[in-house]
């Protein structure tokens, strides 16, 4: 039996240490790509919104998030329904636009339509899909991107969206486009983040990374544009504080670890962090392969406690063991989860560890509001504030 449990104190990446304005634009670009471009469902875009291009300049790019996300009010609803990636965040965006579409054209869609509609359907279909709608439907639609702020999705969180989406769509549909093509990770949500990745890495670092050509050419990349939250030396000495006290310190994120190493190297801080410690979206999704091989069907993400358990218990106990309740929790004072937003406290309080909520995240202070009173062991404007907290 062990007893000689460490001490620590893992951190959440995007809107604890790292800004996740990049990741923001990178989503309402994927959107953009998949309604506007020829790729996707080739729309007219309505006034306000340019016409699809690859290489956006910045300016471009924030008219493009102000009108997807709807000022950013859409990220917040997301958010408070506990989606913590970025991806999700995408697919869900996307999807709710692709069942009004489907019930605005339900009655001209061509015969044959319903043939697309199988569990592979992907990103390749969609223009399969476009040429099947009627010209005079599709020129007269506009995607409503402010109603998905309305109460369609009642009290569901995370994976429960996709049952609420699949509701969306026109009964004759229903039956024919699965649910299963709703849910993460599904092809298509395979292929948004595929489409993802491209607009973040850019043509030169997609194909480094995977190994082909990007679909759409031309893209410059996000990633050049990633920022610290706080100054790199603020957030350095602040880690270098905790780890000097006895803190081992650990990272759970929905990054994926290409995209999480870069940035902790380019400001330092990456040797502060017990290498077992880091558990990244590959560790996630390499567990989620494993279980679907046995037939089971689930989501690792926050706010399943997985990645937070993987993170504390590094390779102590196999990853299948960290996946159904009862969950094997860190005994009490000795582990912390630093985050900012719904997803994060809801995995730490199924993982039975301490949460310290930080102000920092989409919604800055106003965020306060999702933490107070629901048990976060502290609410601190920033990372600074835990040493002395503790």
């Amino acid at each position: 039996m062990q007893t000689n449990y460490p001490r620590k104190i893992i951190f959440d990446m995007d809107g604890v240490i790292t800004s996740e304005e990049c990741y923001w634009n990178t989503a309402a670009l994927v959107v953009w790509e998949l309604l506007f471009s020829r790729r996707g469902l080739a729309l007219q875009a309505p006034p306000g919104l340019s016409p699809f291009e690859p290489a956006p300049d910045s300016s471009r790019i924030a008219a493009v998030r102000r009108v997807i996300f709807q000022d950013d009010r859409v990220i917040t609803f997301f958010k408070q329904r506990a989606v913590n990636s970025n991806w999700d965040l995408a697919f869900y965006n996307f999807i709710f636009q692709l069942a009004h579409l489907l019930q605005h054209a339900s009655s001209t869609l061509e015969n044959g339509a319903e043939e697309l509609f199988t569990e592979d359907f992907n990103v390749e279909q969609l223009p399969r899909l476009r040429k099947r709608i009627a010209p005079q439907e599709e020129q007269a639609w506009e995607p409503p991107f402010n109603k998905i702020l309305n109460g369609w999705a009642g009290d569901a969180t995370g994976s429960e969206l996709g049952s609420k989406l699949h509701a969306l769509l026109p009964q004759d549909f229903a039956a024919a486009l699965p649910l299963s093509v709703f849910t993460v990770p599904s092809p298509l949500w395979q292929g948004i983040r595929r489409i993802f990745q491209e607009w973040y890495f850019g043509d030169r670092g997609y194909k480094k990374l995977f190994g082909e050509a990007p679909g759409t050419p031309g893209k410059g990349g996000l990633i050049t544009e990633e920022k610290p939250l706080l100054s790199v030396d603020q957030v350095k000495k602040t880690l270098e504080k905790l780890h000097s006290t006895g803190w081992t310190l650990g990272v759970a994120t929905g990054r994926p670890r290409n995209e999480l190493l870069p940035p902790l190297k380019q400001m330092g801080i990456l040797e502060l962090f017990d290498r077992d410690s880091i558990v990244t979206f590959d560790l996630v999704e390499e567990a989620q392969q494993e279980a679907t091989a046995k037939g089971e069907t689930l989501s690792l993400g926050k706010p399943h406690p997985f990645s937070l358990l993987r993170s504390y218990w590094g390779s102590s106990y196999p990853s299948h063991s960290l996946i159904y309740p009862p969950f094997t929790s860190p005994p009490p004072g000795r582990c912390y989860f630093v985050g900012d937003a719904p997803a994060d406290l809801l995995a730490a309080q199924a993982a039975n560890v301490s949460f310290i909520a930080v102000l920092t995240g989409h919604e800055g202070a106003a965020g306060k509001k999702n933490f107070k009173g629901q048990g976060a062991a502290a609410i601190l404007p920033d990372i600074t504030h835990i040493p002395s907290s503790l």
